[in-house]
């Protein structure tokens, strides 16, 4: 079994595999609980090396026996898809991810309901224009969750929620509201697939607020956390850019379909004027 180091590792690969791919230990037994841990450790390391495509044909075929009607069981269909859903989230496969997160939640626990709650949060946020109305559901569902959670995991899981909260500030161009939010949830994402995306996210928060310093290095930081994805490359396009004094505009620049069209979507909070939003 491989080793994880101090109750800080354990807590963060049990956030990665049920909150975003770890609801918590007390999801399962403590036999699934070694699984659950493995898996993530085993997922972050074929990430590193290039190998996660054999796992994410585990995860499908996993569900397509339960989709047979093999004995799998909800907690386990359900860890898998926050899993699979993670790791399509991270590659910017969002129709895939919305695919995964579509399942009937029928007779769901609490602790499953608020892990799939969180997916489908994650994929809208990436795939609407973010709203007030959204965030206070992001809050609500966050609080609804922390009641189910036993008081050790407690505070890990309030990270990973508020890396969540501060995605949705970012997108919502609230930088300064979300950098602090996104770079204190960071350790609860260690083990997570899409962890590139809020490392992308606070990067362009950093680049708002004028710390291009900061910026670059989360940037450097996101282009390392999922090699390949096109959020790595845009980071490393970004990192060279902010590295040559290149031009700080433009944050989201059209890179991303589903990111928001408004060149000022970063734009820190009371420093707009009341132009109209340009077009790239």
């Amino acid at each position: 079994m491989l080793g994880l180091c101090g109750c800080g590792g354990e807590a963060a690969a049990l956030i990665a595999v049920a909150i975003g791919a770890s609801l918590g230990a007390w999801i399962v037994g403590s036999g699934r609980q070694q699984r659950a841990l493995y898996a993530a450790a085993r997922l972050r390391r074929a990430i590193a090396t290039g190998k996660h495509r054999d796992i994410e044909m585990e995860l499908r075929r996993e569900l397509a026996l339960a989709a047979a009607g093999e004995a799998v069981s909800l907690e386990r269909q359900w860890m898998t898809r926050a899993q699979l859903g993670g790791l399509l989230v991270a590659e910017w496969r969002l129709e895939e991810a919305r695919e995964i997160y579509g399942a009937d939640d029928e007779g769901l626990s609490p602790h499953l309901q608020h892990l799939a709650n969180f997916g489908r949060h994650e994929l809208a946020l990436l795939t609407e224009e973010p709203t007030q109305s959204r965030l206070d559901r992001v809050r609500s569902d966050r609080d609804a969750c922390l009641e189910h959670v036993p008081g050790r995991f407690r505070e890990t899981v309030a990270r990973a929620w508020g890396a969540l909260e501060g995605l949705a500030l970012a997108r919502m161009g609230r930088a300064k509201e979300a950098a602090p939010l996104l770079e204190a949830s960071l350790p609860s994402l260690d083990f997570n697939p899409a962890r590139v995306i809020y490392l992308f996210h606070l990067a362009q928060s950093l680049e708002a607020l004028g710390e291009r310093e900061r910026a670059q290095a989360v940037y450097e930081q996101s282009a390392k956390a999922f090699p390949g994805t096109r959020l790595a490359s845009d980071a490393k396009s970004r990192m060279l850019a902010l590295g040559s004094g290149g031009p700080g505009e433009g944050l989201f620049r059209g890179m991303l379909p589903e990111a928001p069209a408004s060149t000022t979507a970063l734009v820190p909070t009371g420093e707009r004027g009341n132009d109209e939003d340009d077009e790239d």
